[in-house]
């Protein structure tokens, strides 16, 4: 079984903490302190990073976090440098015990992928960081409105049910 946690930073930002019992992983860890003060409570190591896109607000906290062995996963375009895992639409990983694909989709910036599982027994899961919001889309810095539209169609396509863990 899969549970998450939101770790709320910065102004209107949210980190997520995707547990199971043998691992825990962060989606875009922009502040490395909030991630290490919910970990020291929860008494977790963590594993990995899953990192959605490059903008500062979603990977500033790496370095904090980063230790030889933790594998951080990322967008193959345009990959960040401390990205060790670079992925691309189509890849999968195995995170918690679930199967988790790469969506690419770009709009927000040309690199930003989300993640997407469908755990045994759970609704299904969208890690969508800043191609969809709560109440919108994330702002155009280096796509088009079409790719954007486009993204969202991608999205818009998976079950009804899936349960949707946005950046903002």
């Amino acid at each position: 079984m899969i549970s998450i946690t939101a770790i709320p930073a910065f102004k209107d930002n949210y980190h997520w903490l995707i547990e199971s019992e043998a691992e825990t992983w962060v989606v875009d860890p922009g502040d490395g302190e909030k991630v290490k003060e919910v970990l020291s409570e929860k008494s977790k190591i963590l594993t990995g990073i899953l990192v959605t896109h490059h903008h500062w607000d979603h990977v500033n906290g790496i370095e904090d976090l980063r230790r030889d062995d933790l594998l951080v996963v990322g967008p193959a375009l345009n990959q960040h440098p401390l990205v060790n895992r670079p992925v691309r639409e189509g890849d999968t990983l195995s995170i918690c015990g679930a199967k988790f694909q790469v969506i690419e989709v770009p709009g927000h910036t040309l690199n930003h992928i989300a993640y997407y599982a469908e755990p045994e027994n759970q609704d299904p899961i969208l890690f969508s960081g800043d191609t969809l919001f709560a109440g919108g889309c994330g702002r155009l810095f280096e796509g088009t409105p079409a790719q954007m539209h486009e993204s969202l169609n991608k999205l818009a396509r998976l079950q009804e049910q899936t349960q949707v863990y946005c950046a903002h």
